[in-house]
């Protein structure tokens, strides 16, 4: 069926719709949802189906900005449609829901079907649950991350390339933004593309953003590396693993990640990673319980890497509580100056200079004292001021000139004793309540930390927001929960409660 086309000058947040007139739907035999294939000279493009019965006419396809460029595409040009053809993919989908082992080529097929947007939002949180149930093997791990590397882009940077990379789900972990200029510093090259927020109240890109740009194209981020030696840059913007970035918008609002393994393997490798430490934070409230599963996933990790030809070695951290004291992208980005510049010694500068000595001892470059003295003789300091100029920011910014949400709330201890336990889970709700990561200025700002002794009426920590409703929301959430577990003289556990 040939159509006119309209396009709107909206953009539907990278989503392929294309909007039609309800007979035109049945006479094509689709329904909301499902997929059809637009023509356009030799270039085609599969779009989800919506339709409406008046607000366009028969014989018109109404599409969004977003496939403008795409398919070369204006306002009065005509397009071939007709429905998609049943797809391989969505059989392979079904297979993996019923628990069964998926192949090299099945998963292949459905990671080019999700490049080409022929699985709808429906399909591929189907395929991503089914992982979340029955999990990934080893094999299914190894043949989904090279789909990824192969249906995406590759970097060549000089140099020894490294790089380091956490499982997250702890929040506050700015280590990256010390571990980048320790790392450049040394030598070698370590061209970090980060997440922006998935389960935390703030990614290392949310954190960077505040200092530097980090939506920097290929070009850029080669010219950065080649002045430098390091980056700290949003990995979006970059499309080394297309698929990738297409499943974490899907596990983003599900609050699921069972592909963490092919996820970050498969963006190693694509800018030509040689060794490469993975923090794997572990305890009470965070991803992983215990040191077997610790284990284990390392172990995965480590196997994953010798079939990609990386070396891997994993760092197993504490993840009981914050990493520093700052939760939040502004507060973040304003402790990690603070600890770089040698102003604030915190469990950051321990984190970081572990990691990055393991990196240096992979590499043949030292160890964690080389690393601890990048810090302490202020060249990790200078070479991040480096990387914050060439990515476009201002060399010059100082801890003080970051600014936080004006509205803050202090939470204060009702006990006296020690601290024995926070809970990540309640910060991190306290941080969205008050509008963490869209909110660059919200955040909590910790007073006091496990083993840190607290008497009565002491702070214990401070909320910030940009708006009073969204302070009060943080308040609220802050009250429903039982965030410090204090351990009294009179040796009773007691639990803090607002």
């Amino acid at each position: 069926m040939k159509m006119k086309v309209k396009v709107l000058e909206l953009n539907a947040g990278g989503k392929m719709i294309g909007i039609v007139n309800e007979k035109d739907a049945l006479e094509l035999g689709v329904h909301p949802l499902d997929k059809i294939v637009l023509t356009k000279g030799n270039r085609k493009v599969t779009v989800t189906v919506d339709t409406t019965r008046n607000f366009i006419k028969p014989g018109t396809i109404v599409l969004y900005h977003d496939l403008k460029k795409i398919i070369k595409i204006r306002s009065g040009d005509k397009v071939y449609v007709e429905p998609r053809k049943p797809l391989v993919s969505k059989l392979y989908i079904r297979k993996k829901t019923d628990g069964h082992e998926l192949t090299c080529l099945e998963l292949r097929t459905i990671v080019d079907d999700v490049i080409a947007h022929n699985l709808n939002d429906l399909e591929l949180a189907s395929f991503i649950t089914a992982l979340h149930i029955h999990g990934l093997t080893l094999d299914e791990s190894i043949s989904l991350s090279k789909a990824m590397i192969e249906t995406g882009k590759r970097l060549k940077f000089p140099g020894t390339v490294v790089d380091k990379h956490s499982i997250g789900g702890v929040p506050g972990d700015k280590t990256s933004m010390l571990v980048v200029p320790i790392i450049a510093a040394s030598g070698l090259t370590i061209p970090k593309t980060s997440s922006r927020s998935i389960t935390s109240p703030s990614g290392t890109a949310d954190r960077m953003e505040i200092l530097a740009p980090v939506d920097l194209h290929i070009d850029e981020i080669k010219k950065v590396i080649r002045k430098t030696k390091g980056c700290l840059v949003w990995g979006g913007s970059v499309d080394l693993a297309p698929a990738d970035d297409l499943f974490i918008r899907i596990e983003h609002p599900l609050g699921l990640d069972p592909l963490l393994l092919p996820s970050v393997m498969s963006k190693k490798k694509s800018v030509g990673c040689k060794y490469l430490v993975i923090d794997i934070p572990t305890g009470t409230g965070a991803k992983i319980n215990n040191r077997e599963e610790a284990e284990k996933l390392a172990r995965d990790f480590i196997e994953i890497g010798k079939s990609m030809g990386i070396k891997v070695d994993c760092a197993v951290t504490r993840g009981d509580q914050p990493v520093g004291y700052a939760v939040g992208p502004a507060l973040e980005a304003r402790e990690a100056l603070e600890v770089v510049m040698n102003m604030k010694q915190s469990d950051v500068f321990d984190k970081a200079t572990s990691v990055a000595g393991m990196l240096l001892g992979m590499a043949g470059k030292g160890n964690r004292k080389i690393a601890e003295l990048m810090v302490k003789s202020g060249k990790a300091e200078r070479k991040l001021r480096e990387i914050i100029e060439a990515q476009g920011g201002d060399p010059k910014v100082k801890p003080e000139d970051i600014d936080v949400g004006p509205y803050s709330f202090t939470v204060r201890s009702r006990l006296g004793g020690t601290v024995s336990s926070i809970s990540n889970a309640a910060l991190v709700d306290i941080c969205r309540a008050a509008g963490t990561p869209k909110d660059r200025g919200a955040g909590v700002l910790l007073s006091k930390k496990i083993s840190d002794s607290v008497k009565e009426g002491e702070a214990l920590f401070t909320i910030f927001a940009e708006k009073r409703q969204k302070l009060n929301a943080a308040i609220k959430t802050a009250k429903s929960y039982e965030i410090y577990g204090i351990l009294s003289g009179r040796r009773k556990m007691l639990v803090e409660k607002i």
